[in-house]
C-alpha cells in the first residue's frame, strides 16, 4: 500500500512538472522594454522567431544607413566601388549634421576612409559623400534605396535621404529591417570595422576620433555587426545579427526610450532565438524515390530525387517529434520532361508542415513512336 501511494505521489510530480515547463515554454518572449516595435528572424531562411508590432511603420534614425552599405557593398561586389577610391566632398555633403567628420568642401578621402566612418561613427557627411560618388546626388541614389526595399519585399518601408533624418515620409518597419540586416549579412566587407570600437581618420590637427555606440560587439558572443540609431522622432533603435553554429540571427527593436535599453531588448531577442532554436535539414529517405514506371516511352522507368532541400528553424528538442510523408505518382504517360513533378515531399512537426519540396523527375524519356521503336528493334539486332 505505501509503495502504491509513493508512486502515484511521484508521478503527480513528475505531472505537475510537465505542465510548469510546457506552461513556461509557451509564455517565456524576450523582454522589449519601451521598444515601440520589435523582432529577430533567422537570416538564412527568413524565419520569425519572435514579432511585436514587426509590420508598424515607424522612424528608424541612422538605422537608415545600412540600406546605404548595402549598396555600397554591393557596389564594391560589382566593381562599381574600391576602397581606393578617392571621393571629394560636396558642399551638400559638407552641410550635413548631426554625427560627422567635419568634411570640408573640396576635401578628398579614400572610399575606405569614408566607409569605416560611416559604419563605425555613423558619420553622416561621410555616407552623403559616399552616395554623390556611386550616384552623382543624394537624390538618385534614394531612389536606388527606394528600388532596392521593393525588390527585398520591404513593403513597409520609404526612404527620403540616405542618413535617417527625421522625415513623415521617411519609414521603415522592424521586419523589413530585419530583412535588410539578413541581406547585408551576406557582404563581409564591413566586418571589421562593425567589430571596432575606436578608430581614428586623418592625421595631425584635424585627426578626428570614430567611436562605435554599438555596446553588444564587445558583451554577445558570435556578434558581426550592427547598427544604432537615435533621433527626437525615432527614439532609441538598434538592430544587430550575430552568428552561433550553423545559424545567424538578426534583431531589430525600434523606438526604445532609453539608450541602453535598445541593447538590451536586442540582447533580449537574440538569446530568445539562440536558446529556444535550432538548424533542421530534412534528410531523404532513398528507399521511398524507387523509379517510376513509364508508359509508351523510349525507357520503361524514369529516377526520381527530391527537387531541393533546405533548412528550416526548430524549437530545440522537437526533433523527435518530426515526421516524414512522400506522395508519388504511380506512373508517367510519355513524353516525360526533365524535372516534371512526380510527387511531393512533405515534413511536419505536430502536424504543421515546416518543409516541402517537390519530387521531379531526374531524366528525360521521349515518347516511343512507331519510327523510334523500329530504331530500337535495329539497335538491338545490328547492336548500333
Amino acid at each position: 500500500m505505501l509503495k502504491k501511494l509513493l508512486s502515484c505521489f511521484l508521478a503527480a510530480i513528475v505531472s505537475i512538472n510537465a505542465v510548469c515547463f510546457a506552461y513556461a515554454e509557451e509564455t517565456a518572449q524576450p523582454d522589449i522594454g519601451s521598444a515601440k516595435a520589435a523582432v529577430v528572424i533567422e537570416c538564412s531562411t527568413g524565419q520569425v522567431l519572435y514579432e511585436q508590432n514587426a509590420h508598424e511603420k515607424l522612424p528608424m534614425a541612422s538605422v537608415t544607413k545600412l540600406m546605404s552599405l548595402l549598396i555600397f557593398a554591393e557596389q564594391i561586389s560589382a566593381g562599381g566601388l574600391s576602397f581606393d577610391d578617392t571621393v571629394t566632398c560636396s558642399a551638400h555633403a559638407n552641410s550635413m549634421d548631426g554625427s560627422v567628420i567635419w568634411l570640408e568642401t573640396g576635401e578628398q578621402m579614400t572610399a575606405g576612409e569614408l566607409l569605416k566612418s560611416v559604419v563605425i561613427a555613423s558619420a553622416n557627411d561621410a555616407c552623403v559623400a559616399l552616395a554623390e560618388h556611386v550616384s552623382g546626388t543624394e537624390e538618385k541614389f534614394v531612389e536606388s534605396m527606394n528600388r532596392h526595399a521593393e525588390n527585398l519585399g520591404m513593403n513597409d518601408t520609404h526612404y527620403v535621404n540616405c542618413v535617417g533624418y527625421d522625415d513623415k515620409e521617411h519609414y521603415t518597419s522592424a521586419y523589413d529591417t530585419a530583412l535588410l540586416c539578413a541581406e547585408i549579412s551576406k557582404y563581409d566587407y564591413f566586418n571589421e570595422f562593425y567589430s571596432t570600437r575606436l578608430e581614428y581618420v586623418r592625421e595631425g590637427e584635424r585627426q578626428t576620433q570614430l567611436l562605435n555606440t554599438n555596446k553588444l560587439i564587445s558583451r554577445y558572443k558570435g556578434m558581426i555587426g550592427g547598427k544604432t540609431g537615435t533621433t527626437d522622432g525615432a527614439g532609441c533603435c538598434f538592430c544587430a545579427w550575430a552568428k552561433r553554429s550553423d545559424m545567424t540571427l538578426a534583431a531589430v527593436e525600434l523606438g526604445c526610450e532609453q539608450a541602453d535599453e535598445r541593447f538590451d531588448v536586442c540582447e533580449s531577442l537574440l538569446d530568445h532565438g539562440f536558446s529556444g532554436y535550432e538548424m533542421f535539414r530534412p534528410t531523404v529517405d532513398s528507399s521511398k524515390l524507387i523509379p517510376i514506371p513509364v508508359e509508351n516511352g523510349t525507357q520503361k522507368q524514369v529516377d526520381i530525387r527530391v527537387k531541393k532541400l533546405v533548412s528550416a528553424v526548430v524549437p530545440k528538442g522537437s526533433s523527435d517529434r518530426i515526421e516524414y510523408s512522400y506522395t508519388v505518382a504511380e506512373g508517367f504517360d510519355a513524353p516525360v520532361s526533365c524535372g516534371q513533378t512526380a510527387g511531393k515531399m512533405s515534413v511536419t512537426l505536430d502536424g504543421e508542415e515546416i518543409f516541402s519540396s517537390d519530387i521531379v523527375a531526374v531524366q528525360e524519356v521521349e515518347e516511343l513512336t512507331f519510327w523510334k521503336s523500329l530504331l530500337l528493334i535495329l539497335s538491338e539486332i545490328f547492336h548500333i
